[in-house]
């Protein structure tokens, strides 16, 4: 499936912008409300490009095996005290193997595990874990890892197999910087976490679990699930962009 562009005018300036659409879109939002997140909350930031490989011409390997890798290197930074996000994007070799690249980026210094360490929960052959050069700047996150999804990240492939992973963050990171900043400064970070939104809207929510008896063949179950009870805009930023539909190139 090829790219494909949502088209956006500036009502004042008449400038026009291209945002991709899919699961690479996907991707640059997931890598934006990361950098928000740790804008946020790690004042102090390091970061670690773990690399994954295969010994063997094995292209049938799950992600499962990356959030193995992911969950050890996760208790092993929290039990140093340590902040931890990361990015992961599929990568198919020339041989068929697959190829993980890993963005780590976490809040305490000398507290990252070895490539050894990784091995052995890895498994299934090499890790290399290397620092840039020089410390990322925030906004140079997205460039750098997509330096390195290369042919593993064709818009072919995109909507064939899951391609990339990444760290959960809270819904509100998803407003653009200056959106953000806004509630922030209106409610406070710990209050504007709880909200959920849109990207022009933000709400105030409330949920409850509720209980359902359901028959299970010849058996009455009770099944427990979360609704929400409360909705309420609490903030709504006028959009400076309208829309001008969905085009194949950015042209």
């Amino acid at each position: 499936m090829a790219l494909t562009f949502r088209r956006f005018k500036h009502k004042k300036t008449g400038q026009v912008i291209y945002a991709p659409t899919g699961r690479y879109g996907n991707f640059l939002d997931t890598i934006k409300k990361i950098v928000s997140y740790v804008r946020y909350n790690i004042p102090r930031y390091y970061v670690a490009h773990l690399t994954l490989t295969v010994s063997e011409n094995i292209s049938e390997v799950d992600f499962k095996h990356l959030h193995r890798v992911i969950q050890f290197v996760h208790l092993r930074l929290k039990r140093a005290g340590s902040d931890f996000k990361y990015v992961a994007v599929k990568e198919l070799q020339d041989r068929g193997a697959v190829h993980y690249h890993v963005l780590c980026i976490y809040s305490k210094p000398y507290v990252f595990p070895s490539p050894d360490e990784v091995a052995s929960s890895w498994r299934l052959g090499f890790v290399k874990i290397t620092a840039p050069k020089i410390r990322l700047r925030l906004q140079s996150i997205a460039g750098y890892i997509g330096k390195y999804i290369g042919k593993g990240y064709e818009y072919n492939a995109l909507e064939i197999k899951k391609s990339f992973t990444a760290s959960q963050v809270r819904q509100i990171y998803k407003l653009s910087p200056k959106r953000l900043a806004e509630v922030i400064e209106r409610f406070g970070k710990d209050e504007a976490e709880k909200f959920m939104c849109t990207y022009r809207r933000v709400y105030e929510v409330a949920f409850s679990k509720i209980r359902e008896y359901v028959l299970d063949d010849i058996f009455l179950a009770v099944r427990e699930r979360t609704v929400c009870i409360k909705k309420e805009l609490v903030m709504e930023f006028e959009s400076e962009w309208d829309y001008m539909g969905v085009l194949g190139e950015p042209y």
